[in-house]
């Protein structure tokens, strides 16, 4: 019997850009964090006193931006091979080819997979053969897994790849590939790399994406970590996830529906906020809180959004002001009011709110929009970082109907008096 560790997507040092438009935004605690996941990495192998160590394609974010990666690397790694454990790697599409790794002196139990053929380390004293290939550019397109050996008889044949399948939501579509084409091979376990969230994609054979080991934003929430794999007489017989991540996000979704008052919501959001942390198991917790469901005081939360993210945020500094991180606040409630009753009533106050409602969501559909938001990018041009982020037309789209609830909200608390 013996055990390795499959892991991908380290992203090491990566820039984690934006963070500087948060205010209150923890910007070393994250920068650090994949650094301090990766040393989580070393540890458990070394205390699981694992044979191997698979890494399954970025390693790192990009070139890097000095030799510091680098040397952390070499000290990590090194470490592992004072304990006699080696390390198989590929490169992916944020690490290939690029020109300061390139001239990295590695340390001599990291043995990096070729980006020009296949190739197949075999380790004779575990009777196993490890399959891989590194990718020989950024946006590789080939299927690279029809490029794989058949399997090696009589062995424990593993195949390391950086691959989409047939394609995953809020991935680059590189490396496609079937499960058919992995199965045809004859491996027992491929180790695959480039979803960010883990998945275990077939058991027979073992076809797993451990995921990255460090979320970097929003979108990456809940337990990283990694896949520890135990081996007897030539098939896998155990497979453990492992978390390995120091900094969490989450979502922290709350249903307003029965809470009769303001008192109760903020009653409400502050449970809520508790027990997302308590589940944390003592990492530090960045969260979005979003407000949910139908409430007489929406109108009133929608009026003023400055004074509600205020006081949530001072909610969650009250909880705990060295774990907690609230990253937004975003209100998706819906008023009691019977706003539909008042827009159909034929008078002035209903034909205003009418023509809000109808505002399009799309900046190029309203008048001249488009040239306020070109004349907002130019003040912005030395500040990529904002806040209002006009480049990304979702998020264009989220601030108008932010604006579009926020200016209803304010007419029917203030304006809607006959």
């Amino acid at each position: 019997m013996f055990k390795f560790i499959h892991a991908a997507d380290i992203h090491l040092d990566s820039p984690l850009r934006g963070l500087s438009r948060y205010e209150t935004a923890p910007e070393e605690s994250i920068r650090g964090a994949c650094r301090r996941a990766f040393s989580n990495l070393v540890d458990l192998a070394i205390s699981e006193k694992a044979e191997f160590v698979l890494l399954a394609g970025d390693l790192y974010d990009g070139d890097w931006r000095d030799y510091n990666t680098g040397i952390f690397l070499n000290q990590q790694i090194g470490r592992l091979n004072r304990n006699k454990i080696l390390v198989y790697a590929i490169a992916g599409n944020h690490d290939a080819l690029n020109p300061m790794t390139q001239k990295w002196i590695k340390p001599e139990n990291l043995k990096i997979f070729s980006s020009e053929n296949s190739e197949t380390f075999k380790l004779p004293n575990l009777n196993t053969a490890i399959h891989g290939k590194s990718f020989e550019s950024s946006n590789s397109s080939l299927n690279l897994a029809n490029t794989f050996p058949e399997a090696e008889r009589g062995m424990f044949n593993v195949g390391l790849l950086h691959t989409s399948l047939t394609g995953r939501e809020g991935h680059d579509p590189y490396a496609p590939c079937t499960i058919t084409d992995l199965c045809l091979k004859r491996y027992q376990y491929w180790a695959l790399g480039h979803i960010h969230k883990q998945e275990v994609v077939s058991e027979d054979p073992w076809i797993i994406f451990p995921g990255c080991i460090q979320g970097r934003h929003i979108r990456e929430t809940g337990p990283k970590g990694c896949i520890l794999v135990k081996v007897e007489n030539n098939s896998v017989s155990s497979v453990e996830k492992r978390p390995l991540d120091v900094f969490r996000w989450d979502n922290c979704i709350v249903d307003i529906s029965d809470d009769a008052n303001e008192q109760e919501i903020f009653k409400h959001i502050q449970d809520s906020i508790e027990k997302k942390l308590a589940s944390s198991e003592g990492r530090h917790l960045a969260i979005r809180v979003r407000i949910e469901g139908k409430s007489s005081v929406s109108e009133t939360f929608a009026s003023n959004p400055e004074r509600i993210e205020s006081q949530v945020r001072a909610l969650g500094a009250e909880i705990s002001s060295d774990n907690l991180w609230i990253e937004k606040i975003e209100n998706a409630s819906v008023g009691r009011t019977g706003l539909n009753s008042i827009v159909s009533e034929d008078n002035a106050f209903g034909n205003l709110l009418t023509r809000i409602r109808e505002i399009p969501e799309k900046a190029e559909q309203i008048d001249g929009l488009p040239d306020a938001i070109e004349s907002i990018r130019r003040a912005l041009a030395h500040t990529p970082d904002s806040a209002a982020n006009l480049r990304n037309e979702d998020n264009i789209q989220r601030l108008i109907a932010e604006a579009k609830q926020m200016l209803i909200g304010r007419l029917l608390t203030n304006g809607g008096e006959k």
